[in-house]
């Protein structure tokens, strides 16, 4: 009945036409999504003061902890990439390989596995694609195999991890998902996944993945990591910062501690200290990324004030009639389908409350947040990521172009949500 009367009530379908036209307008690339998602924000609101709603309500029901979280960890990032700590650490990380291609590649890719689960999927590949292009350029061999591979790499790695992505931390925020059950859930299944893409990666790139000339290997063996350090002071203020925010991450749920609390409470000190810097270091903060958050949780937040999310629900709920491993199926192929094409952040929003509905059915959620992570590369253009990597590559004067990136992506996606369902489902045997 719920459901009829949010498809008969006018104001309602106004809301929904305004989601929809916003997010077909972003994803057409030809505007500015910060600005688009805003006015849509305004747009809707305007929508609700007709019928007696005030916009108080919309902004009370943004996320607000996913945007101080996000804020406060691009702000870490930026002073902890100022100071040459993630440069430093790609150096010495890929000292052992000795210049060989394969061994470097294969040694990088362990390292984006790594921060994926500490950072979001964008300030990894800010991390690390500059890293990647010059250590390439140095060996002189093709860098587009690996911020392919990297973007991949990242989009998947980040599953486990609470504050590894945004739409993780919407979907746990909404479904209540402690970082340790995640962490169980999912991190056999990432690592399982990383095992399968490295010999794929190999094989695919096999011909590009050439051994530099050995004067070229020779020179870049010489360099001293410590010269990638421009600032002593904020390298070890950044190392003291991560390690306070992974102690954080991993006993501040226990106490009670959000993870937007800690990340702030680390982010503020760091600042504290830079003293002089802080409006330099606040003007490299992304702050489109940040604005347009609000303005996409302030679009879900009137779906949900006119009952569209609750309306959808019953559908989904219709569909899967308490059956496990049908919504275990849906939870992770429709999402992944539609982050191919929508930007995963709003699939996460608006799906996070229908996945939690469901008590007798506590991997849903689970499912939605890998679907919706790994589904960000069965396209290119699914997460911020992918066109990151192919931003950086266009820099250069050497473009990835769509196609080349979906002949690797998009079947690599396929397996690995073929073999996500398979553990979801195995794992429904034992919850």
């Amino acid at each position: 009945m719920k459901i009829m009367q949010v498809q008969l009530d006018p104001i309602a379908g106004i809301v929904l036409l305004v989601f929809v036209g916003t997010y077909l307008a972003i994803s057409s690339e030809k505007v500015n999504r910060t600005a688009t998602a805003l006015l849509g924000m305004g747009v809707v609101g305007i929508v609700l003061w007709t019928a007696g709603t005030d916009f108080q309500m919309v902004v009370e029901h943004i996320e607000w902890n996913t945007v101080l979280f996000v804020t406060s960890m691009m702000i870490i990032v930026t002073i902890a990439a100022s100071s040459g700590m993630f440069q430093y650490m790609a150096i010495e990380l890929t000292r052992p390989t000795q210049g060989d291609t394969r061994r470097l590649f294969v040694y990088l890719l362990a390292f984006v596995f790594v921060i994926s689960l500490f950072f979001d999927t964008t300030s990894t590949i800010l991390v690390m694609a500059p890293v990647t292009i010059e250590l390439c350029k140095a060996l002189e061999i093709d860098f587009r195999p690996f911020l392919i591979a990297e973007a991949i790499t990242c989009n998947f790695a980040s599953i486990p991890s609470i504050v590894g992505a945004v739409p993780n931390l919407v979907i746990a925020d909404e479904a209540q998902i402690s970082p340790g059950l995640l962490f169980e859930s999912l991190m056999p299944l990432s690592i399982i996944l990383f095992i399968i893409s490295i010999p794929v990666f190999l094989k695919v790139f096999e011909e590009k993945l050439v051994r530099s000339e050995d004067h070229l290997i020779s020179e870049m063996m010489l360099i001293d990591p410590q010269y990638m350090i421009r600032s002593r002071r904020d390298f070890y203020l950044s190392l003291i910062a991560m390690s306070m925010l992974v102690l954080g991450f991993m006993i501040g749920p226990s106490a009670g501690f959000e993870a937007s609390m800690i990340a702030i409470t680390v982010a503020a000190g760091l600042l504290l200290l830079c003293r002089e810097r802080v409006d330099e270091i606040l003007k490299r903060v992304n702050w489109g990324t940040v604005f347009f958050l609000i303005g996409l949780f302030g679009l879900v937040a009137a779906l949900r004030i006119t009952h569209i999310v609750e309306a959808l629900g019953f559908i989904i709920g219709g569909l899967i009639q308490d059956n496990e491993m049908i919504g275990i199926i849906f939870m992770t192929w429709v999402p992944a389908i539609l982050s191919a094409v929508i930007d995963n952040i709003p699939i996460s929003a608006v799906l996070a409350p229908i996945a939690t509905q469901f008590s007798t059915m506590p991997l849903l959620p689970i499912a939605l947040l890998f679907a919706v992570n790994t589904g960000g590369f069965l396209l290119p253009i699914g997460a911020p990521a992918n066109i990151l990597a192919i931003a950086f590559a266009e820099k250069e004067h050497q473009p990835i172009s769509l196609l080349d990136f979906a002949k690797i992506a998009t079947p690599m996606a396929i397996l690995m949500l073929g073999v996500g369902t398979g553990w979801l489902l195995l794992l429904s045997i034992f919850v």
